[in-house]
């Protein structure tokens, strides 16, 4: 855990999509019939709620997140701001990002949420290739995707946008040609993110159906070395397992989680972890949106379960985010000394000048196991 204990992030779930998309497992829900000055209000009682955590403290990142938060209205996102802004303090640089996809009626909107506040967006384009879209169920094409790159330009001094591979039938050379592509539109940050299939979407009962075939561990292995190469031949470099920037320009807000700093959700489902009398909490709001909304319209904490982080969880935490982290851990928060002096022997890991120790391209890939083996 950070020692800053001054400072804050806080992340605001908006959990509404107009369709879910079939990986994902996000808290998303399909809804046309938003109202949205009753919705403005609950999110700004759920912060009057953590007044607590967040008076005096300096913010330094704010996030939207989802669902899909640029279907929110403008007005709303202006008054979140306001209201964080007038209980904490807005840092010189703080980072507020706002989640985004390429649709032609939401890209609309980029000058409007710049208006409410937003400094940077991160647009869900997923893939330039059209057949990926379609199969991905994304309701844009790739050049709504152009399009959507294009006025983040034209709006932002900061952007980024996701691309999704390890996709179904995709192979090493098709992945390479479409990064070696998007390569010209990366002027700050990009995430690539490999497909995985997870519990409760459309994609887990279309893969125990055998609709698809997931591609083997060799080819995923040779695509995420791929990523890292054609990305840092051109002066992207990771900072993170997914994740990719230009120098100065790594997600301050993702930094935060990834760090253990304070942070709070607000919304739906959002989680939150912070440091409170000495001790170190864990949060996470009701997921149903409803039943959120009933308790934050009634001036009641949303708050589902709030549980104090354990020593041991914490050292669990550590690992499990400081190995994810280019710049890595200080070796004083590790436990076993002597696994991690074979790992590094077998080139999993890597212990630098200052006593900081980082996980190799190799051992990202095997990440879960070199966490065991560092806590026996």
């Amino acid at each position: 855990m950070s020692d800053q204990s001054d400072e804050l992030a806080i992340y605001i779930h908006w959990p509404f999509c107009k369709t879910k998309c079939p990986y994902c497992d996000f808290n998303s829900h399909e809804n046309f019939a938003i109202q949205h000055d009753s919705w403005k209000k609950a999110y700004l009682n759920e912060i009057e709620l953590n007044r607590d955590l967040i008076e005096g403290k300096k913010i330094k990142s704010i996030f939207f997140g989802g669902g899909t938060p640029s279907l929110m209205a403008s007005d709303t996102i202006n008054s979140i701001l306001n209201k964080i802004c007038n209980l904490g303090n807005f840092s010189n640089d703080i980072e507020i990002t706002l989640e985004a996809n390429p649709n032609s009626i939401e890209r609309e909107y980029f000058k409007d949420f710049k208006s409410a506040g937003i400094n940077r967006v991160s647009v869900g384009i997923q893939s330039f290739n059209n057949d990926n879209l379609k199969f991905l169920g994304r309701s844009h094409s790739s050049y709504d995707a152009l399009k959507a790159i294009e006025f983040a330009r034209e709006v932002f001094d900061n952007y980024s946008f996701d691309l999704m591979y390890c996709l179904p039938n995709q192979m090493v050379n098709e992945w390479e040609n479409e990064l070696n592509e998007a390569i010209k539109y990366i002027d700050y940050h990009i995430s690539c993110y490999q497909l995985t299939i997870e519990k409760g979407t459309q994609f887990f009962n279309a893969s125990r159906s055998k609709e698809f075939q997931m591609p083997g561990e060799e080819i995923s292995i040779k695509m995420y070395e791929a990523t890292y190469n054609i990305l840092k031949s051109h002066g992207i470099n990771q900072y993170e397992i997914s994740n990719y920037s230009k120098h100065g320009y790594e997600c301050k807000h993702n930094l935060a989680y990834w760090k253990l700093d304070n942070y709070i959700g607000i919304g739906p489902g959002a989680h939150g972890r912070y440091a409170l009398d000495k001790k170190i909490y864990y949060t996470i709001n009701y997921y149903d949106p409803k039943k959120w909304f009933e308790h934050t319209d009634k001036f009641q904490s949303p708050i589902q379960s709030r549980k104090e982080i354990t020593q041991k969880q914490q050292i669990i935490d550590s690992l499990t985010m400081g190995l994810r982290l280019n710049q890595g851990m200080h070796e004083s928060n590790i436990p076993n000394l002597t696994s991690m002096s074979d790992l590094i022997a077998g080139g999993f890991l890597i212990k630098r000048n200052n006593n900081y120790v980082k996980s190799t391209l190799k051992g990202r890939l095997v990440l879960n196991t070199l966490i065991e083996k560092l806590l026996l």
